[in-house]
């Protein structure tokens, strides 16, 4: 889901060929941060074959303080590694859970979202150390779908397929540890507003019924809602310094300023789902959990495990 990539958050790789990366203004350098084995210790990942897919660990979050938390979906964890690789706790939910997610907060605190048949919608705050700070349960509900904002406000949209008719939307509130209820009408997901030099843009998806991201608009207005310029792509992050992240297809990454202007270009390589699921942190670094390649350079049964591959913004 493209979306959540935008979601926060939030560090010397060899490649059998040549690395593939345009710029204008931007260029992004890639490199191997550490490495995972799969195995069956706390410190390696889970894997396994089930009717004929190789199943391994695809997806993670990032928080300020440099941790990895990796979604260890075959032993039901989430896995907290440092930023240099090394394992230091795990974050365990029931086998029989639906959805999960995770998000690490501005104090690094970790909020585990858990849908379950039995219980319904449950999530835990976590301090740094593991400690558990705050439970909740909304048993009404056993579906979420999420929304970021470009202030990285993330809205937990909960449903019930009992009523699917019937939605609520929370947020994760710091300051006291809880998803609170929101009693306003959320900011639609193709609308995106960027503050640069003083002034507000604002960038809306053109509707023109493509489905593909290389086919889609956006329009940039400024604060006087005057038309400033038209950029390529779905919108997937927008930084704190004015510039906006658009995905061209599965692998291709463009940034534009908020004038237009084309400023780099990032060819992604590896593992399609890690192509997919890109983390970002706020100096517009790109971070994804990719495999790694037998020595015949093939990402099946025989990858001996995963690695965590920065792309450098310079």
């Amino acid at each position: 889901m493209h979306r959540v990539s935008r979601l926060l958050l939030s560090l010397a790789l060899i490649f059998a060929g040549p690395t593939a990366v345009y710029a204008t203004e931007a260029a992004f350098t890639p490199r191997e941060l550490f490495r995972i084995p799969f195995g069956k210790g706390r410190d390696t990942l889970g894997a396994h074959i089930d009717g004929g897919n190789f199943l391994f660990p695809r997806d993670f979050t990032m928080d300020g303080a440099g941790h990895f938390y990796i979604y260890d979906s075959n032993n039901h964890r989430i896995a907290r590694f440092s930023s240099g690789g090394k394992y230091e706790m795990g974050f365990g939910y029931p086998s029989t859970a639906r959805q999960i997610f995770a998000h690490a907060d501005s104090r690094q605190n970790l909020w585990l979202l858990v849908s379950d048949p039995a219980r319904g919608m449950y999530y835990g705050v976590y301090a740094p150390n593991g400690k558990r700070l705050r439970p909740g349960i909304f048993s009404q509900f056993n579906h979420f779908r999420l929304h970021p904002d470009d202030d990285y406000t993330l809205h937990v949209i909960l449903s019930s397929e009992a009523n699917p008719a019937f939605t609520q939307t929370f947020l994760f509130d710091e300051q006291s540890l809880l998803m609170k209820k929101e009693n306003i009408a959320r900011p639609p997901e193709n609308h995106h507003q960027v503050r640069a030099s003083e002034h507000v843009y604002f960038i809306d998806q053109v509707p023109n019924g493509s489905k593909e991201d290389a086919g889609q608009v956006n329009r940039i207005t400024d604060d006087r809602h005057h038309g400033v310029a038209d950029i390529r792509g779905a919108v997937i992050y927008v930084t704190a310094q004015g510039e906006v992240y658009t995905r061209m297809g599965e692998r291709e990454i463009e940034v534009y300023g908020v004038d237009g202007s084309l400023k780099g270009k990032v060819l992604l390589e590896g593992l399609s789902s890690a192509c997919a699921s890109i983390r970002f942190d706020a100096a517009g670094n790109l971070y994804e959990l990719d495999g790694i390649p037998d020595a015949a350079g093939q990402y099946d049964a025989r990858m001996p495990g995963m690695r965590m591959m920065e792309w450098e913004r310079r």
